[in-house]
């Protein structure tokens, strides 16, 4: 039982990745290099207002739902704390799994550390200096500052020495915070993005901020989808949910069943000679192996000796002689069966020679609602 608990396991996992991975392919990123810097600083140790947790426990809980947000498109990612300035993860490429594991090294113990955000913002550098593209700075803070070089200062100086785009995610209340210093910093560069802990516990909320961050929507060329994979583009699809496994023509509509019955017949005649016995037999066997099939259309055709209408009419009296025989000879049921003539209209051949004026007078058996496979 266990075993079998660990594969369904193994197949949800491996479903869920291919999903997110289905998904990145249409995403853009925006930013090559990241760090997140979480201030532990003594007012992060106080309750938010309007909820029973810590700044720094909400925090932490913030970064854990936004990490299973971001898809993985080649990102080096940093992960730093403030107050004391420290890091948990140097810059390395992204990946859910590993990001998660250095988010649970964020401390939640705090006491009464002292404020240098300015600090431990400088102490970034190092880390940004070796960082090769788009750089991006996510700040979790109340934007108090009572210690060290001043944080506006810092950043401005980094967002101009090293392109960085500064976002913020405002943990700052009406108790305790300072929303002006954290806005000025996001204000730095166009790109910066801020939002409220509040605003961001709404997971659409949280979502959108990510894509802001992070990522933008590729265009896609809806001519290079295929959503019923038939290999018919969807923009000239005009059969657009065809089952999985079938033929199609180049509409991307399934493609009839229609059956050829070698059965000629002699120049103005509708009778069946004896010689077409057994191929009417074998089609009989063939429609009893069937089970989606609701009807059997025979069609008659002629070639295009004589008038129009007098051929309409023989191709009717030769659609009706196959269906008689399949149901008076061979026992079929004749509810199962209609007859049509296509007089001279639809020709495979040349009407110009024996030969080909032969091969129009035919019969086609087509099963309504049975298709070709692939």
């Amino acid at each position: 039982m266990k075993v079998k608990k660990l594969v369904l396991l193994a197949l949800l996992v491996a479903m869920f990745s291919a999903s997110v991975a289905v998904a990145a392919e249409n995403y853009v990123r925006k930013v090559d290099n990241f760090i997140i810097l979480v201030d532990r600083s003594g007012s992060m140790d106080e309750k938010y207002v309007g909820t029973k947790d810590k700044k720094i426990v909400l925090a932490k809980a913030l970064l854990e739902r936004m990490n299973g947000m971001i898809p993985e498109l080649g990102y080096m990612g940093g992960l730093n704390t403030a107050a004391p300035a420290g890091e948990l993860q140097g810059m390395e490429a992204y990946s859910n799994a590993g990001y998660g594991a250095s988010l649970a090294k964020v401390p939640t113990l705090i006491g009464s550390n002292p404020t240098p955000l300015g600090p431990g913002l400088a102490a970034l550098e190092p880390a940004l200096q070796g960082a090769v593209g788009r750089n991006a700075v996510i700040i979790l803070s109340d934007g108090q500052e009572n210690l060290g070089e001043g944080s506006l200062q810092v950043a401005a100086a980094m967002a101009e020495k090293y392109d960085v785009c500064f976002h913020t995610i405002s943990f700052a209340d009406t108790v305790n915070g300072n929303q002006a210093l954290l806005d000025a910093i996001t204000a730095l560069k166009p790109c910066g993005v801020g939002a409220s802990a509040a605003q961001l516990a709404d997971d659409a909320a949280l979502k959108q901020f990510v894509q802001d961050v992070f990522y933008d929507t590729a265009a896609v060329d809806p001519c290079s989808l295929d959503d019923d994979n038939d290999g018919v583009n969807n923009c000239i699809d005009k059969c657009p949910d065809t089952i999985k496994g079938l033929a199609v023509d180049a509409d991307g509509c399934p493609i009839a069943d229609i059956v050829t019955l070698k059965i000629h017949f002699d120049f103005d005649k509708s009778d069946i000679k004896p010689e077409y016995y057994q191929e009417l037999a074998d089609f009989a066997s063939y429609m009893r192996q069937q089970q989606s099939f609701t009807v059997v259309e025979i069609a008659g055709h002629t070639d295009s000796v004589g008038s129009d209408e007098y051929n309409q009419k023989l191709s009717e009296r030769r659609a009706k002689a196959v269906r008689d025989y399949m149901v008076n000879e061979l026992g079929m049921d004749d509810k199962l069966f209609s007859a049509v003539g296509y007089g001279e209209s639809k020709p495979i051949a040349t009407n110009d020679t024996d030969a080909g004026r032969a091969e129009n007078r035919r019969i086609l058996a087509e099963l309504k609602g049975v298709f070709k496979k692939k």
